[in-house]
């Protein structure tokens, strides 16, 4: 099995300081807040998350320049936090501005 591919749209909450890896990759961490309507055994579902991103190389360099509260669409995919944590982050390699906030 090796699909492991996450397409979100939703507002920056909140975001991190740039700051760059021990290789000196720029990196971005920041959480998406997605608000949405599903489709869910046949009935209507309202849903609300917020979702940990993180941004490497030219996506965390462009997503620098943006703010909470601006509207965009990220893709990418699951991966845990660290080696020693269940918790998911998404790790995106194509990220847009829909809308600035």
């Amino acid at each position: 099995m090796n699909c492991n591919q996450v397409v979100l749209t939703g507002r920056i909450a909140e975001m991190d300081a740039l700051r760059y890896t021990p290789a000196g990759l720029p990196l971005m961490a920041f959480r998406i807040g997605h608000v949405s309507e599903q489709i869910e055994a046949g009935f209507k579902r309202k849903v609300e998350c917020e979702i940990p991103a993180i941004a490497m190389g030219d996506p965390a360099q462009i997503v620098a320049g943006w703010k909470a509260g601006d509207s965009i669409k990220a893709a990418g995919f699951l991966a845990r936090k660290s080696q020693h944590s269940q918790q998911l982050v998404l790790h995106l390699n194509r990220i847009e501005l829909i809308e600035k906030g």
